[in-house]
């Protein structure tokens, strides 16, 4: 444990914080992190003692004792070592959800509860393929299970499937359904398997974000995704970059019913593409773009 002195004098909220972002950006390289990232990374930590609002800490004047201190000292210092500040804490927050993270999984981006908002603006008319049946959506690559939860959040009245070919993925997921006590079926399968066999028949909707990322551009990324979350959620060959999105346009031949849904997040550089792809007699396909601008997704909706 740290000293009382290595700790800044002051242990207020806005105080420590401002400790911590110093402490991040000198322990960090302008490449891995500029000011502002340090002070997000600084906020990340002091939400994993206390999640509460910055304005609400200030408010009530929080004050943190030697021990939430060291703490906080350590993550800081797992998260200059190269650790995601999402493993180090444990968990991140996808659209109000609280998702634990681990190295079995991918961690989930805010640009993916887009996709998720997608999904449900798309699905908005829907009704069941099956009538007196619920609403049936089904999560491919389901990863922590953060889409399948979300989705289940926002409708809690559909059913829900997540699936992975990952069983330490799945395991995840069920850690996360249980904590944030919502009912999702989880099971094992393989999206490159066309009978999709361990996942009903039907469904109204289907979402992923499958692996996209070239093999090539692997040199490119940050060691902080490549050394850190799993290789076979993130790359796909050179010569193959849309194998996942062709196995979902096959999915969605036997198994996305009429007037149903899909949609799944794409890599920037192919989602025209992915389009051409799932081009599908009596169905429309368009691009999707975040709120950067940028063509984050295709959405197939079958008439």
């Amino acid at each position: 444990m740290r000293r009382w002195s290595d700790f800044p004098k002051d242990n207020r909220d806005r105080s420590v914080r401002r400790w911590l972002g110093e402490a991040l950006q000198a322990g960090l390289s302008t490449a891995q992190a500029t000011e502002r990232e340090c002070r997000a990374l600084a906020d990340r930590i002091v939400a994993g003692i206390d999640d509460r609002s910055r304005s609400m800490l200030e408010v009530v004047e929080r004050q943190y004792d030697e021990g939430e201190l060291d703490r906080m000292a350590g993550w800081m210092d797992r998260v200059i070592a190269g650790e995601p500040v999402q493993h180090v804490v444990g968990w991140t927050d996808f659209r109000g959800l609280r998702i634990f993270c681990s190295p079995a999984a991918l961690v989930p981006r805010p640009e993916t509860e887009e996709v998720v908002e997608w999904l449900l603006e798309g699905m908005r008319d829907i009704l069941p393929s099956t009538p007196g049946t619920p609403i049936r959506v089904l999560d491919v690559g389901t990863g922590t299970g953060c889409v399948a939860l979300a989705i289940k959040a926002a409708r809690p009245h559909w059913e829900v499937w997540g699936g992975d070919l990952s069983e330490a993925a799945l395991d995840l997921a069920r850690q996360n359904a249980a904590a944030l006590g919502l009912e999702v079926h989880w099971a094992q399968g393989d999206a490159l398997d066309g009978a999709w066999a361990p996942w009903p028949a039907m469904f109204d909707g289907i979402i992923s974000n499958p692996p996209y990322i070239p093999e090539s551009e692997y040199s490119e990324m940050d060691a902080l995704v490549t050394e850190h979350e799993p290789a076979m959620a993130l790359f796909v060959p050179d010569h193959d970059p849309l194998r996942f999105y062709a196995a979902l346009k096959q999915g969605a031949l036997t198994h996305l019913a009429p007037n149903g849904v899909m949609v799944a997040e794409c890599h920037s550089k192919f989602t025209l593409q992915v389009a051409d792809c799932w081009q599908l007699e009596a169905a429309e396909t368009e691009v999707l773009c975040d709120l950067q601008g940028a063509e984050r997704a295709v959405r197939l909706k079958r008439h």
